[in-house]
């Protein structure tokens, strides 16, 4: 997906293990990433972020969304969602892909302390940081193989207020990894909402 965005000035955070070592909860890591990439009183075109990385950019949006014009999450979810969001990829994906991928992700967990892992896994609700945010707010999921929005949208468990606060769309053919599942399209979304006034 990077280099569809090769036209794009992006900055890519990524999360050393000495840092996600000490973390508890996903605001530290929050604050980690605004002290150590953001500038004060410097303004970004974006905030994008996949899964927990979605949390953090809602979570530095609703510190000071004055500093992004939008903010972007990928398969993030504001709330528990339904059972139909709760797969990693698609079948024949993770046929092909899902050893290693599954490895991958072994790797990741053990850098990660049983605090903070734990408080992404638990029932939850962030909807309440959207009652924060000036800025547009956009959601791209997977939409695991379905091309029913209504079913998609009632999926999410939010209601039409916070619904009303999204901008959503869907990358066919994909489940939570949509990067490694269909990544032109998920680009393709992305340079599309970078390009909207």
């Amino acid at each position: 997906m990077r280099g569809d965005l090769a036209d794009c000035d992006i900055e890519y955070v990524e999360y050393p293990e000495d840092v996600t070592r000490t973390c508890v909860s996903v605001s530290d890591l929050t604050a980690w990433v605004d002290g150590q990439y953001l500038s004060r009183g410097q303004a970004y075109d974006f905030v994008l972020g996949h899964s927990m990385g979605g949390l953090i950019a809602l979570q530095l949006s609703a510190r000071d969304g004055a500093r992004f014009k939008k903010t972007i999450f990928v398969d993030f979810f504001l709330k528990s969602p339904e059972p139909f969001y709760q797969n990693l990829m698609m079948e024949a994906n993770m046929a092909a892909m899902g050893d290693r991928v599954l490895a991958m992700f072994g790797e990741e967990d053990a850098k990660y302390t049983p605090e903070l892992k734990a408080s992404l896994k638990e029932d939850f609700d962030y909807t309440g940081s959207l009652d924060h945010i000036a800025n547009r707010v956009f959601g791209i999921y997977g939409d695991r193989g379905n091309r029913d929005r209504s079913l998609l949208l009632h999926s999410l468990n939010l209601d039409d207020q916070q619904l009303g606060k999204l901008d959503i769309s869907f990358i066919p053919d994909s489940c939570h990894l949509p990067m490694l599942e269909n990544p032109h399209e998920l680009a393709q979304r992305t340079v599309s909402i970078l390009q909207q006034r």
